[in-house]
């Protein structure tokens, strides 16, 4: 579900018909207006995206999965988004059956021009107690906070803050220059690392290091 492809176009006013409305420029990060992310509401389409079957795990896309996600797809379900927090539904397993006949949640062909932010899909949600808190925060460690202090017990680091992540995905934020990026260096360290045994893994150690030592250079050098 990235934004701009095909089946997920998106716009900042919903214009034209069938785009899903950010209510904010669409390339910007976090622009104190509109969605958070462009991919923000998407979370939502999931349940008729599944046909209203079965359940799905939901993840962000700054994350870091250390964990086996079969754990979640196990994992007991007490409502319709399972969540580490009522509020935080970047890490989510979903029940998708649970909101087949619910008149008050609404299609996607609805979701698109809404404009609706997360805010707005929890005021739907939490009130009729279709999202819960029963995931451990071990599945959503967000910027490394649980992993200073204990790394082996860590299944996801969610590498929350715009402003340091250590891949650097927005031309417009001001990152630290100090490589690993992060002000977490483990977590940042741990994110360069396993970037580079992934080109490792097609390009030979050789070509991995290259790569890496090429991605990690200072902006402007």
């Amino acid at each position: 579900m990235r934004a701009g492809d095909p089946d997920w176009p998106v716009s900042e006013a919903g214009k034209p018909a069938g785009t899903w409305n950010l209510g904010r420029p669409v390339d910007l990060a976090w622009p104190k207006k509109g969605t958070g992310t462009p991919f923000s509401p998407f979370r939502f389409a999931i349940p008729e995206v599944m046909g209203f079957e079965g359940r799905a795990v939901y993840f962000d896309a700054d994350m870091l999965v250390l964990g086996d996600v079969a754990e979640l797809l196990n994992h007991p379900m007490v409502s319709g988004y399972n969540c580490c927090h009522v509020k935080r539904t970047d890490v989510s397993v979903i029940n998708c059956a649970w909101f087949r006949d619910k008149p008050w949640w609404p299609r996607i062909s609805m979701m698109r021009p809404s404009g609706w932010r997360v805010f707005e899909y929890l005021q739907l949600l939490v009130p009729r107690n279709a999202v819960c808190d029963n995931l451990p925060w071990t599945w959503n460690d967000c910027d490394g906070q649980i992993f200073a202090r204990s790394p082996g017990t860590v299944k996801l680091v969610h590498y929350t803050d715009v402003r340091v992540q250590p891949y650097r995905p927005y031309d417009c934020v001001s990152y630290p220059s100090r490589f690993p990026f992060h002000p977490n260096e483990p977590i940042g360290h741990l994110w360069w690392d396993t970037y580079r045994e992934s080109l490792a893994s097609e390009f030979g150690d050789a070509e991995a290091v290259r790569m890496v030592q090429e991605a990690s250079r200072p902006k402007g050098e």
